[in-house]
């Protein structure tokens, strides 16, 4: 799945002001992983980030949602959009741009201390893909210095 800004910005929203997703097949998260990070990317380098507002309404918005229907399945396709997102977010926005990492910070750690309480990096019960795509997403970001390697080694 692959779209353009035009496309993404053409789409309905629900009523809690999100992107309507439910169109595109994949669930909701897999979805937003998708969306969210060309939307941020052409409201940085096209639309002189005139759009930012409502990029971060909409992240509160997923924010709240990933929190009250957390499961280590959502949680890694959340912090896995959530990074994307923030690779394209300018860091001159600030407040923006850290608001964003806060939460990609929180999902880890939460996600962590629900599934890998042992900090072995085994994640018991929880499916292979999610997983991976959890730990992707953790070591991009201590990659990118968003998180001290140190502390996230068990998923490399």
């Amino acid at each position: 799945m692959s779209m353009t800004a035009e496309e993404i910005k053409a789409l309905p929203r629900t009523a809690e002001g999100l992107f309507d997703l439910s169109g595109l097949g994949a669930d909701a998260y897999a979805a937003a992983a998708e969306v969210y990070p060309v939307y941020a990317a052409y409201e940085t380098e096209v639309n002189k980030k005139e759009g930012y507002p409502d990029i971060m309404a909409q992240m509160r918005v997923w924010n709240q949602k990933a929190n009250a229907d957390f499961t280590f399945a959502n949680a890694s396709a959340y912090v896995k959009m959530l990074l994307a997102t923030i690779e394209k977010i300018s860091p001159e926005i600030y407040e923006n741009y850290r608001e964003l990492v806060d939460m990609f910070r929180a999902a880890v750690k939460r996600a962590l201390a629900e599934y890998d309480p042992a900090g072995k990096g085994t994640f018991d019960g929880q499916d292979e893909a999610s997983v991976e795509r959890f730990c992707g997403a953790v070591k991009d970001a201590c990659d990118r210095d968003l998180l001290l390697a140190e502390k996230y080694q068990m998923c490399f």
